[in-house]
């Protein structure tokens, strides 16, 4: 993948994929013991790149040290100083995860580069749960997965900003439920009927705020023998945890289709078995949210004519949701 030349939003990207300098800057920011890591070369490769708003690059690392020798690590850059919130954000999760010892799994956050205004992290161990095909593989990884989500909610930490249902409403389902109605006249009904549900849902206030990843799919989770780890936790908060556990169940019927009831049965069975009261508040409601997100996706991005279908669909399905009996 090639960056441009420069990116004024992301002044730090060139020098990001500048190998020579990359070699004394990580040096001084892997520190350890007050002292910077003895590096002997270093090669970085372009992961992902979003003009004007986050690049994310590998780096190979060689050393005369073992610990560092042939390792390989992720530096995500970000806008202005967002990215000194992601790291002190990731670091009293692992922190906390590691006092607490509890089960739940991330990379371990290195570093932040505030020059560059990149947060370093460790690789990823294991598979990407995206990549896994055989059935009995998705089986396990889904026990697994729901084993570490479960984890995540259960850490005793107050970090992260408080969000709750409409502050997701308007940040996932940007331009707005009214916007799509006026687009679409035929589609206000549905619209409109899925909001009310949604909002009249009782259980969302007696649901606990607790620690959230935010935008949980197959691609920000890794399969170990041990368990699964997660990464990616640039939406995260504290909220509800059906928030998570209703977009990856959507996420799931989206990705394997007819295949997706048995996974889904699993997933929620083993999060709900390794929850301390074994009932999740909201999950219809995030369920049905996570149908209006993907509805709002598809009317951004696709033309008037192509959308109306995908989208009535969608809504569709997510009404069907909150009017099904329990």
């Amino acid at each position: 993948m090639s960056a441009p030349a420069f990116d004024r939003k992301l002044p730090g990207l060139s020098r990001a994929l500048d190998n020579g300098e990359m070699l004394s800057l990580l040096s001084a920011a892997l520190r350890r013991e007050s002292k910077p890591v003895l590096l002997s070369q270093v090669c970085s490769e372009l992961l992902k790149y979003v003009p004007g708003k986050r690049g994310v690059v590998a780096y190979h690392l060689s050393s005369p040290h073992a610990e560092w020798h042939d390792r390989r690590i992720f530096g995500k850059l970000y806008r202005k100083d967002r990215g000194q919130t992601i790291f002190q954000t990731l670091r009293t999760l692992w922190q906390t995860a590691e006092r607490q010892r509890s089960e739940f799994a991330m990379p371990e956050p290195l570093a932040y580069v505030a020059e560059l205004g990149m947060v370093l992290q460790d690789a990823a161990p294991g598979r990407a749960l995206a990549n896994l095909c055989h059935p009995d593989d998705l089986f396990a990884a889904m026990q697994r997965a729901a084993k570490n989500l479960a984890s995540l909610h259960g850490l005793p930490t107050a970090v992260g900003e408080a969000k709750v249902f409409q502050d997701h409403l308007h940040k996932y389902c940007h331009p707005g439920p009214d916007a799509l109605a006026e687009a679409h006249p035929e589609l206000a009904p549905l619209v409109r009927d899925l909001i009310a549900t949604m909002h009249a849902d009782e259980s969302l206030r007696r649901a606990e705020a607790c620690p959230v990843h935010g935008d949980l799919n197959l691609a920000q989770i890794f399969i170990t023998a041990e368990g699964a780890v997660f990464i990616d936790f640039d939406g995260f908060c504290r909220s509800h945890a059906a928030l998570d556990v209703g977009n990856f169940l959507v996420t799931l019927n989206a990705h394997f289709g007819e295949r997706s009831g048995e996974l889904r049965h699993g997933f929620l069975e083993a999060y709900l078995a390794a929850t301390p009261t074994h009932t999740l508040p909201g999950l219809r409601t995030y369920q049905a949210f996570a149908y209006l997100r993907r509805a709002m996706i598809a009317f951004r991005l696709q033309n008037a004519v192509e959308r109306l279908a995908p989208v009535r669909k969608l809504l569709e399905a997510g009404l069907a949701l909150m009017h099904a009996k329990e």
